[in-house]
């Protein structure tokens, strides 16, 4: 069954359980996509932003009509974020609603750090972190009014390095301290901020995503669970923080992984 056909026949139990609106960030495809698809089951309304429209339109044409708004953006464009912001403000139905950001876009650069150069460096930060403070900076007010949630999305890689990672590593570090400081920060002001961490997961950004199943083996068996991640099972951790239950959770720092950064 299609998650529009799985949506509309549980269609009838989430009358009236629309409880806000999402907005996700690299929700075209991979770990953003499955988020998307996992609030929307939840009954929420989103916001899918990303680079690729036809990604995005996917998503909505999948969904129940209405309830995806779709957003293309490139988040290192501080005109990108503030028309992300003005369109919400404008929006009653799904900007006044909006109660949980999702800063997942990211992307992923292997290099050494004598192989890192100042363009490494400057394009892993503008995405991976200026563009989520920038956005979470624009969309604060409304999650204030609503009490919302903020989930970052960072990496294993941000609590321990590996090498061939450098700029990469140091900047989901700055993530995750970024991540609990918020919360510290916004907490008294009925904003919750947590912070996922996944470990390898089996996505469009990674090398191995294109390789045979048998490679996807080898790297399995370095998880103590025997397998590398499933974009649903940080989608399922997300939900976990977010969702309703959570609501004293907060600078919380959530790995997804498999087990591996205990090995």
């Amino acid at each position: 069954m299609t998650l529009r056909g799985h949506l509309k026949s549980i269609n009838g139990e989430l009358t009236g359980a629309r409880v806000g609106t999402v907005l996700i960030t690299g929700a075209g495809s991979g770990i953003g996509r499955a988020i998307a698809e996992r609030f929307l089951k939840e009954g929420y309304r989103v916001v899918a932003v990303g680079r690729r429209i036809g990604l995005l339109n996917d998503l909505k044409n999948n969904a129940p009509a209405g309830r995806v708004l779709v957003h293309a953006a490139d988040l290192t464009k501080q005109a990108d974020i503030v028309a992300i912001a003005n369109a919400l403000q404008g929006n009653s139905e799904f900007g006044s609603g909006l109660s949980v950001l999702v800063n997942n876009a990211g992307i992923f650069t292997r290099a050494t750090f004598r192989e890192s150069d100042d363009s490494v460096w400057t394009n892993i930060f503008q995405t991976n972190l200026l563009g989520p403070v920038r956005l979470t900076r624009a969309l604060l007010p409304l999650l204030e009014k609503n009490r919302g949630v903020v989930v970052n999305i960072a990496s294993t890689l941000g609590l321990r390095s590996i090498a061939g990672t450098s700029a990469y590593s140091a900047l989901k570090a700055a993530m995750v301290n970024w991540s609990e400081t918020l919360a510290v920060e916004e907490g008294p002001l009925g904003v919750r901020v947590n912070c996922i961490c996944p470990g390898i997961v089996d996505t469009p950004i990674q090398d191995f995503h294109w390789q045979p199943n048998a490679e996807k083996i080898k790297l399995g068996a370095l998880q103590p669970l025997g397998r590398i991640g499933r974009p649903e099972d940080v989608a399922h951790a997300v939900w976990s923080v977010a969702g309703p239950g959570s609501e004293w959770m907060t600078g919380s720092v959530l790995k997804i992984d498999g087990g591996i950064n205990l090995v």
